[in-house]
């Protein structure tokens, strides 16, 4: 399993891409089961992880769903949530921080060449 400071460690390096600002609500998880958290922001079956990120740098948060059920999670969804994988609302601010990462990228004029999947410099997407 992935630690929280190892987690947070490579996001610092690693720009994801934000599929959504806000949270997935998710329904009825089944307490012990071991989920794989999508980090980079591509799996087409938000929040879990489809392997999207192979390439990326990124890699899966493994997380195993608590023993105290409960009938909805919050999952993150914008990537940056500092308690992975749950959301803790660092959406609500997080668009112009995004814009301007995008803005002084090193690499911006190069994305189209550079980056086939992600820029993990500002979490530009192609097509996204």
């Amino acid at each position: 399993m992935t630690s929280m400071a190892s987690f947070t460690d490579e996001k610092d390096s690693l720009q994801p891409a934000v599929c959504m600002y806000g949270p997935a609500n998710v329904r009825n998880l089944e307490p012990g089961k071991k989920m794989k958290w999508c980090t980079c922001g591509l799996s087409k079956t938000q929040p879990w992880c489809d392997g999207a990120h192979k390439g990326t740098g990124f890699k899966s948060l493994k997380w195993i769903v608590p023993s105290k059920p409960q009938s909805l999670y919050s999952i993150c969804l914008c990537k940056h949530t500092k308690d992975p994988p749950f959301c803790d609302a660092t959406h609500t601010n997080l668009p112009d921080t995004i814009e301007q990462l995008k803005k002084v990228c090193p690499i911006k004029d190069d994305h189209q060449t550079k980056c086939p999947k992600l820029c993990t410099k500002c979490g530009w997407v192609p097509d996204f």
